[in-house]
């Protein structure tokens, strides 16, 4: 980064509410909860042409130059001018081919374990990893309160058709984002309940589930531990759905109430989830790369004890209900103190189904007929151990991150805090979810609060 910027060359922009709360759980200025990015390059590799493109990133993203500041009490972003960023390199290349994956994803968790200051900018890294002569990974990590999971398919995007661009004159660059980040804050910040403010007053307050969590002192360190999720093959995958879209679910729907149907001994008559949403409705945001993401709070009602097919039902319309009137979460927290009192998260559970997506990759012809290929590569998260303060949205008390593969299987992690959940624990809920499935398909007319009571009984 230049060390020649100064004062004059920032800009101060509002941050999203789930930045301000992101920073606040943080409890100091460092923080680890960061994710990492991967793009694979084989062929030809000219470490000049990469180190130009990711310039070119720079001055395009705000994103990545910005960090947090605290200005008249509150939190904000800064932007500095462009610079030239800064990046590593490590090579893999002696490893035999097998064994270089391992190091990789070693290599990730270690560089994502790393404190990033919040408060000085850049919030991420670059590390180029020389995996054959001709085969690298361009590894980058970046905080999670600055990127999303719809950044993960911009930032390839850009990185390859800037890289062609280089290499071809004639190829045009990607358009450029119309809408920074700190623009999208901005245009958050102006949003209030309007016309929603009765359909959520009339949503809280909502019964917190029960969950089996050991008590922890107020101040005692938290963080979050990944738990894998059993594979659900798409040979139960299928019939689960079809299940569900008899009652008019669709398979989101029918997923996160495969998980209800699994806590339901946990679960009082309305719980309330949160449901992911990538902010990404209008066009002129799917090209921006930033933390744009929030959660729609849905609450479901469990009342009368219904069956897997009854809930499925239910959950679509309460999350087809919720998008209709969303707004983001910190517009609740402000607007509705008297139904939340106190610091009570508005969810204390978390569902984020994830539906196949496409593979990114590209294949790019130099001028000389050689051919550089792309590919996005999916590196595990469940080895990060990320630190904080107190919870959070981005980061409840439980939190499921479903993936829905294109061959149809269900897998995916449990995310808990710990030390407030013991492994034993989280690890009987992950198996409850896969015995819940077989027990659903087994016995579909069958009420939740029902399925599995001989099963926990044993455990």
């Amino acid at each position: 980064m230049s060390a020649g910027t100064t004062a004059a060359e920032t800009s101060v922009l509002p941050v999203t509410y789930l930045q301000q709360e992101w920073v606040a759980a943080v409890g100091g200025d460092e923080s680890n909860h960061n994710i990492p990015h991967a793009i694979e390059i084989t062929g030809p590799l000219d470490l000049n042409d990469l180190s130009a493109v990711l310039t070119a990133l720079v001055q395009r993203h705000e994103t990545m130059r910005m960090s947090f500041t605290r200005t008249k009490g509150r939190i904000a972003q800064q932007v500095i001018a462009p610079f030239d960023p800064e990046w590593g390199f490590e090579d893999l290349s002696h490893l035999p081919r097998p064994a270089q994956r391992a190091a990789l994803e070693q290599l990730a968790a270690e560089r994502c374990e790393l404190m990033i200051d919040l408060f000085t900018p850049p919030l991420w890294s670059a590390v180029v990893v020389r995996m054959a002569p001709e085969r690298h990974v361009l590894l980058t990590i970046w905080h999670h309160a600055v990127f999303d999971g719809w950044s993960n398919a911009v930032l390839f995007r850009d990185f390859h058709q800037l890289y062609r661009a280089r290499l071809d004159p004639g190829y045009p660059p990607p358009p450029a984002a119309k809408i920074q980040a700190g623009d999208y804050a901005a245009h958050e910040r102006a949003i209030g309940l309007g016309k929603h403010a009765e359909f959520w007053r009339e949503q809280f307050p909502a019964d917190p589930p029960r969950l089996p969590a050991e008590r922890t002192a107020q101040g005692d360190p938290l963080w979050l531990r990944a738990h894998p999720l059993p594979r659900v093959g798409a040979d139960a995958v299928g019939p689960l759905l079809r299940l569900g879209a008899q009652h008019g679910a669709k398979p989101g729907s029918a997923i996160r109430a495969l998980v209800l149907a699994s806590l339901a001994p946990y679960l009082d008559d309305g719980v309330m989830i949160g449901s992911v949403t990538a902010n990404r409705d209008a066009p002129e945001l799917t090209h921006t790369i930033g933390l744009l993401s929030d959660h729609v709070p849905v609450r479901v009602d469990l009342r009368g004890n219904p069956s897997f097919g009854e809930l499925a039902a239910r959950v679509h319309e309460a999350t087809r209900q919720a998008h209709m009137h969303r707004v983001p979460v910190g517009v609740l927290r402000q607007e509705l103190p008297v139904a939340l009192p106190g610091d009570r998260s508005l969810f204390d559970l978390s569902i984020n189904y994830m539906p196949h997506a496409p593979a990114r990759a590209a294949t790019i012809t130099a001028e000389d007929g050689g051919h550089i290929g792309m590919r996005l590569q999916t590196l595990p998260t469940n080895m990060l151990r990320p630190r904080m303060r107190s919870a959070f949205s981005g980061a409840v008390s439980l939190g499921f991150q479903i993936r829905h593969s294109h061959d149809g299987h269900v897998s995916g992690d449990l995310w808990a805090h710990s030390p407030a959940f013991t492994t034993s624990t989280v690890d009987r809920l992950c198996r409850d979810l896969g015995r819940t499935a077989r027990e659903v398909l087994s016995f579909p007319q069958r009420r939740i609060r029902d399925l599995g009571v001989h099963g926990r009984a044993e455990d």
